[in-house]
């Protein structure tokens, strides 16, 4: 009797066994399921995230063109003729005689000093190269670079 009842128990355990797995199955299924969801929601954060800097990015390149379109319309302007001679001619020479206006004072100023230093007793290439300094050199270079590489865009036109 006492194995009947134990063959019983058993069976129905067994019988319970294969339910119990599919629990099991089931909490694992779910979880992993779950666990699919959160990442797919983190990899739809990082999508919009990813949308929003790009949008951003092409509205600021977007703003950097317009500006950069306005400055060309508004330089275009700038270099129309307006039909008076003697005011298109004025306005062709305004940053030429401008240049030439700070060279002469610069060369002036270099002249009194140069002056100065012999008036000094300091021999006349030993003044120059006392006057003649790293700052004189990056203006001259400057100066340089601006009118012979303007040349060069010049002929492209």
């Amino acid at each position: 009797m006492i194995l009947s009842l134990l063959s019983m128990l058993g069976g129905g355990l067994l019988r319970l066994l294969p339910e119990l797995f599919t629990i099991l199955g089931k909490k694992t299924d779910y979880a992993h399921e779950l666990a699919m969801l959160d990442r797919q929601c983190q990899l739809e954060r990082t999508r919009a995230a990813g949308r929003q800097a790009l949008a951003e990015y092409q509205g600021g390149v977007a703003e950097t063109l317009a500006l950069l379109d306005a400055q060309q319309s508004a330089l275009r302007g700038q270099m129309r003729p307006l039909g008076m001679r003697w005011v298109d001619a004025l306005n062709f020479l305004v940053r030429p005689l401008a240049t030439y206006y700070v060279l002469a004072l610069y060369g002036l100023a270099k002249l009194a000093m140069y002056m100065t230093a012999t008036a000094a007793g300091i021999s006349g290439w030993d003044a120059i190269l006392r006057i003649y300094d790293a700052e004189d050199r990056a203006i001259l270079s400057g100066i340089l670079a601006f009118w012979f590489v303007g040349r060069v865009f010049d002929r492209r036109k």
